[in-house]
């Protein structure tokens, strides 16, 4: 048995036999003796021990795992070995003439042994997986993050899972086929070509400059990056039009008065709110946005820092937040109006006239009309000035028992339970005015204060075969009675005529 030493090395916690800790650190000591006179020597060192435990993270596996003798050898021997620079770069030559072998041809045996053992290859990433490591392997080949690759086959099959299931198929097969035809990177040397990453003191020291050993990747991963930059950067480029477009739909909803006129329903429904309005944006907006910078980043090769990781936290946390808003409001009115009530109430009406007229207060013309629905109007040009009102319908019956004209009011209302549902309705009234032969409608004007809480109007008047009811506009354009619809023409002693739909 031999004891063993836990110790942290970049930031990681290690299990080292008592050997591999004298090896280690001799090694850092005699690093921190090389660079004592260069002015980066803290950040090079923070660095070197960083790399060390990258590869100590490959050469062991497990939280029990321990670092022999051996291991750190092989480890220290990658890297290289400050005594083999500790001369002067002038001093190049032995004492016989020849010149001398620089510590990375000396460790492994010539410059092409060096670059072999370096060479980036396609493996498999098992010890970073999901499924396979397939992508996991991927990015590391591409210089992606794994997650970035995972979510962008993940957004593919869900885009065209609604469009063709052979493609989502084809997907899910290439998959397969590349986690049969891919090795998976088990050994230590297999993992390091996985990474393609030069993990000696030389290109560490030198991270400023140009890397001086050539990573030689094949045509197929080549041809493989380009048409990935060129899939990254249309998505990308869809992505920002969507967005564009969905800010310019926004902007133009709001405005809107002549096509759909979509935030009188907001005022109607009492939604015309900032609250209301930035959580409508942000659900929208945020997951597109943050898609499109995860795209960027992909085309771009940028890494994902902690930075990263919060901001994508961050962007979650208010995404979900303005749904739980939204769905909080949604819930909360289908839960009020889930159960419904009727009632009728009788108007008396003392006429002997033949003809009974029907019509809007004077109030009511200078209204607009809502755009694509006549049976609502709204006035007031600023928003926060909005007033939307519903008109009631008006519906005519023959009835020829009769002898004069009978008025109902047909009222329904809503509430979360029947017993507030008919406690709303003993409290509905529509507003109207009777002069001898004439009935004046007002309904009731509704804005952010005043929401339209569901309750509807239907004026039945039933008359005798011998006297007529007009009704006049915008009453008579605004709804479809037993499928036909008002119109300035006599029929059957109604002022109406039947316009077949």
């Amino acid at each position: 048995m031999k004891p063993t030493i836990r110790v942290s090395i970049g930031g990681l916690a290690f299990n080292l036999e008592e050997d591999a800790y004298q090896v280690l650190e001799n090694y850092l000591r005699a690093l921190r003796k090389h660079f004592m006179g260069n002015v980066e020597a803290d950040e090079i060192i923070a660095d070197i021990e960083l790399r060390l435990s990258e590869l100590l993270q490959m050469r062991v596996s497990g939280i029990d795992a321990v670092v022999s003798v051996e291991d750190a050898l092989e480890i220290t021997k990658i890297m290289g070995n400050p005594k083999d620079f500790d001369n002067s770069e002038a001093d190049t030559t032995d004492e016989e003439g020849a010149p001398k072998k620089s510590y990375s041809q000396s460790s492994f045996g010539g410059d092409d042994a060096s670059q072999d053992f370096f060479k980036k290859k396609l493996y498999r990433d098992e010890s970073n997986k999901i499924l396979g490591g397939v992508c996991s392997g991927l990015g590391h080949y591409f210089k992606i993050d794994p997650i970035a690759i995972r979510i962008f086959i993940a957004g593919i099959i869900f885009l065209f899972s609604f469009i063709s299931f052979k493609i989502v198929a084809t997907i899910i097969l290439t998959y397969v086929v590349l986690w049969v035809v891919m090795p998976a990177a088990k050994t230590f040397k297999q993992k390091i070509s996985m990474a393609g990453a030069d993990p000696s003191i030389e290109n560490i020291e030198n991270r400023s400059q140009p890397v001086s050993r050539e990573y030689k990747g094949s045509a197929i991963g080549t041809i493989l990056g380009v048409f990935l930059n060129i899939i990254v950067a249309i998505v990308a480029v869809v992505t920002s039009l969507v967005i564009a477009g969905i800010i310019i739909s926004f902007i133009w909803f709001y405005q809107d008065t002549e096509v759909f006129g979509l935030a009188n329903y907001l005022v109607l429904l009492g939604y015309n709110t900032l609250n209301f309005k930035i959580a409508l944006i942000l659900a929208v907006i945020i997951p597109i946005a943050g898609f499109l910078r995860l795209m960027i980043k992909v085309l771009k090769r940028s890494s994902f820092t902690s930075s990263t990781l919060v901001s994508f936290v961050v962007g979650l946390i208010i995404w979900i937040g303005a749904l739980c808003y939204l769905g909080n409001r949604s819930v909360k009115f289908a839960y009020s109006h889930r159960d419904q009530e009727t009632s009728v109430e009788n108007v008396l009406l003392d006429t002997t006239s033949d003809t009974l007229y029907v019509e809007l207060g004077s109030q009511y013309l200078a209204a607009e009309p809502q755009p694509n629905n006549p049976a609502v109007f709204y006035r007031g040009d600023k928003l926060k000035e909005r007033q939307v009102c519903i008109l009631p319908k008006v519906r005519i019956e023959e009835d020829t028992s009769l002898t004069n004209y009978k008025v109902e009011i047909l009222k329904k209302n809503f509430g979360k339970n029947y017993v507030y549902a008919k406690r709303k309705l003993a409290s509905q009234r529509l507003d109207y005015a009777i002069t001898d032969s004439l009935i004046v409608l007002n309904p009731a004007w509704y804005d952010n204060a005043n929401p339209w809480n569901m309750e509807t109007f239907e004026m039945v008047i039933s008359a005798p075969s011998n006297k007529q009811v007009i009704v006049n506009t915008p009453l008579n354009d605004s709804y479809f009675i037993n499928h036909f619809r008002f119109s300035d023409y006599d029929y059957c002693g109604y002022h109406y005529n039947f316009d077949f739909d």
